[in-house]
């Protein structure tokens, strides 16, 4: 307690000496715009930043002296501005940032941010955040975020969930093109490289207008790296520790731009083993099973990832080139997927080894990013090919498969799906005036799924989408904005037939598989009003939205039949299936003052003919072994509605506290129940302190956060189908500093998760439903080097 008290006297003694800038950046625009994720280098002392949402900034635990800041933004002229700082005194400044007149206004499309984003809530994080945050998929580390959440299964696969919407309906556009990666299944992961993100954009709402079917729920944006100044070169090496599950991880990077032709590669790299849980049983039908050592056996698995951008920044225009190939073999948890026996669940010595079940995932991807100028105006054209292979395996014998039926007696090959997806994109921003935009868009997207493997769950398919748009963006006056738009789609999936016997123990046939061919087309329309109104010199901002939004069914809700690998369970589509049809309002506040900042956002969406999946009633019952009650897709009307609560509050330039509510709840009228995978509302509270510096030690901090996720539990949280869960409460503590020896930066970070072994569930785990906990106590370390400069033009 002495050094606790000594620390905490010293770090407000410091305060009384050292200065702070604080500052906004915005263009040259007479409405003056704030330009988020602007970069701001301070020298001497070779900090860095970015601006958040509202293009603000701070540079906090300064000597007394004279500062130089250079602020860049894609588009726009570098500036300079010299800041001189008394003893302990506090500089605001505003910059301003002009057009560079050789790009002539290529701000919005080039960084890809949305062309709403102006009216829905949206929010902007980098990599720095992503560090310090950093969980076991880049799903899990983002659900800090208000209204963000995870389906996990076990720590190495994840998918993100906003607002309690997830799967198909939500897309991940990655770097201009959307991922591809078999997303109905909850049990199948984003398959996005954590360490391969920089930045990312978050809208929360419909965004189906300008992306498409998938969107009404919202949009992850993932952008493309920040281009490096022309004859430069800058990359890092990291490094990764996991003490639970002993997970060793690195990602090596390298870019080099040459007269602003411009090459980039990563290579990343992740090894882990069997997780540990603070508990020794979990439960079956009823028994109760043992986990021995409190390791959940067979979830280890490794992750890699190589990327390589190659292009050119001139002044026609950016072109990007880009090939990715990421791969993930993973463990599933025996107890999870049928009847576990008894050799699944015993100690076999080594915590790394993989048996069955198994998931295997290989993405390959090809990607064009190009934008051209003309003027001012400027058209951005994507185009990507995906492969995804996943694999799920699993013994024969566990699903009653005759040896006599396969080709090869070892095969453990439970299902194959191969995707591939061709995807097309372009849009054409024009100003009509200085102060009104128009954005005409049009995007495709063709796929085919073959299958193989000695279960059935899905037929070969092949879908179709594609879809026009147009949005307007209009300054009614200097305060007042509002945009609109209109789209037209259209969808097809075409999915063949297909049959599979059932046989029983004694190989006799007993019943079949079918489904049935469809050649489905869908038309559809969206679209949406919004405004976003300032007061008080930007002080008050309101924002409101409003939009029509829609979704086309999915083949694996329509043409399913067979158990699921991931949820062991046998899922039935239902070949009729209707578009699904969205009514959203949008609405928020955020007001900022000096060293206080918050927000407050409200939506209600109501969805006609909401497809989800659930169980038979009356009950049916499944004739292949081990699956139980048959679950079905179906159609209702379905209401989604909540709130999210976010504020920052810096009594002292070296403190921050921060809290985030969130809230969500779903509704059945046909039912009188929740959806399923209803999110838990939740409160996260964080206290960062930042204590003094020196030459050698930069942006240190420590961070103490606390988590409190209520119940879910009664008819208004879950549905039937789910198993309650309890409310529980989680205390982290991260620890963080940048060294300089001899001139070079060296990041550190170290995070322990779950600090006091808390036994809790999700109620979004795959595990929940057989009483599995979450991950118990776990220390993240992390070091990061990063290296960069210039050479001289010949």
């Amino acid at each position: 307690m002495r050094c606790f008290l000594l620390f905490l006297f010293l770090s407000i003694f410091n305060q009384c000496v050292i200065g702070q800038i604080n500052g906004i950046v915005t263009d040259d625009h007479e409405h003056r715009h704030t330009l988020p994720g602007a970069t701001i280098a301070l020298f001497p002392g070779s900090l860095q930043t970015t601006t958040d949402d509202d293009g603000r900034f701070s540079f906090s635990n300064l000597n007394p002296g004279t500062y130089e800041l250079h602020t860049s933004y894609l588009g726009y002229v570098t500036d300079t501005t010299i800041v001189t700082l008394a003893s302990g005194s506090s500089k605001n400044i505003k910059i301003i940032l002009s057009l560079d007149n050789q790009l002539l206004k290529p701000v919005v499309i080039t960084e890809e941010h949305a062309k709403q984003e102006e009216t829905l809530q949206t929010d902007h994080i980098n990599e720095d955040f992503l560090q310090e945050n950093l969980q076991g998929t880049f799903a899990q580390t983002i659900e800090k975020l208000p209204g963000i959440s995870a389906i996990n299964v076990g720590v190495g696969i994840g998918k993100p969930v906003i607002r309690g919407l997830s799967a198909n309906r939500i897309i991940v556009n990655h770097q201009g093109i959307k991922q591809e990666s078999q997303q109905w299944g909850s049990d199948h992961g984003l398959e996005i490289d954590q360490f391969d993100v920089e930045r990312v954009e978050i809208i929360k709402g419909p965004g189906s207008l300008q992306y498409g079917s998938d969107g009404l729920g919202g949009v992850i944006n993932i952008m493309p790296d920040k281009l490096l100044p022309e004859n430069s070169y800058a990359g890092s090496i990291l490094g990764l520790y996991k003490t639970n599950n002993n997970h060793w991880g690195g990602s090596a990077k390298l870019g080099v731009n040459v007269k602003n032709y411009f090459l980039t590669a990563r290579y990343s790299q992740q090894d882990f083993a069997d997780y540990r849980v603070p508990t020794n049983t979990f439960t079956y039908n009823g028994f109760d099973l043992p986990i021995v050592n409190e390791r959940l056996k067979n979830t280890a698995g490794n992750e890699s990832n190589i990327s390589i951008t190659a292009g050119a920044n001139k002044d026609w225009g950016i072109t990007r080139l880009l090939y990715s190939h990421y791969s993930l073999d993973a463990g599933l948890f025996s107890g999870a997927v049928g009847i576990p026996r008894s050799y699944a669940l015993t100690d076999d010595g080594n915590y790394r080894d993989l048996d069955v079940p198994q998931q295997k995932v290989d993405h390959f991807r090809i990607s064009l990013n190009q934008i051209l100028y003309f003027g001012s105006d400027h058209l951005t054209i994507d185009f990507g090919l995906q492969r995804n292979l996943r694999q799920e395996l699993t013994q024969p014998e566990f699903h009653s498969i005759p040896l006599s039926q396969l080709d090869d007696p070892n095969d453990k090959l439970a299902i194959e799906l191969l995707l591939e997806t061709i995807s097309i994109a372009a849009h054409y921003e024009h100003h009509f005036r200085h102060d009104w935009k128009n954005i005409f868009g049009i995007n495709a997207q063709w796929q085919r799924n073959q299958r193989s493997g000695f279960e059935y769950l899905l037929p070969d398919f092949q879908t179709f989408r594609g879809g026009i748009y147009a949005i307007t963006n209009k300054d009614i006056t200097e305060n007042w904005l509002v945009n609109g738009g209109l789209r037209l789609d259209i969808g097809q999936n075409e999915t063949e037939y297909y049959r599979q016997y059932i046989w029983d123990s004694n190989e006799n046939i007993i019943d079949s598989l079918e489904s049935v061919a469809t050649d489905n087309l869908f038309f559809n329309w969206s679209a949406s009003i919004g405004t976003n109104i300032s007061f008080s010199e930007g002080e008050w901002v309101l924002k409101a939205n409003f939009g029509k939004s829609f979704r086309v069914p999915y083949p694996a809700e329509t043409v399913s039949n067979g158990i699921h690998h991931g949820t062991f369970r046998h899922e039935v589509g239902t070949p009729d299936l209707k578009s699904e049809h969205g009514y959203q309002l949008d609405v928020g506040a955020y007001w900022t003052k000096e060293k206080f900042k918050g927000s407050l956002a409200y939506y209600f969406n109501y969805f006609d003919n909401y497809i989800y999946l659930g169980p038979t009633f009356p009950a049916q019952f499944s004739q292949l072994p081990e699956a139980g009650q048959i679950f079905q897709y179906r159609q209702d009307d379905a209401i989604y509605t909540g709130f999210e609560l976010a504020w920052e509050w810096n009594p002292l330039s070296i403190l921050e506290l921060s809290q985030t509510v969130d809230f969500v709840q779903s509704y059945n009228p046909k039912t009188s129940l929740a959806l399923p995978f209803t999110p838990q509302p939740a409160i996260r509270t964080d206290i960062h302190l930042s204590p003094f510096q020196n030459k050698w030690i930069e942006e240190s901090y420590i961070k103490l956060s606390h988590q409190y996720h209520f119940a879910a539990s009664g008819r208004l949280r879950i549905d039937r189908s789910e198993e309650p869960t309890p409310a529980y409460q989680l205390w982290s503590l991260g620890i963080g500093t940048n060294i300089v020896i001899g001139g070079q930066e060296v990041n550190i970070g170290c995070q322990m998760q779950n600090l006091f072994d808390n036994k809790y569930f999700a109620h979004l785990s795959r595990y929940r439903i057989i009483n599995v906990p979450e991950q118990g106590r776990n220390f993240v370390l992390t070091m990061k080097v990063p290296f960069g400069g210039k050479w001289k033009k010949n």
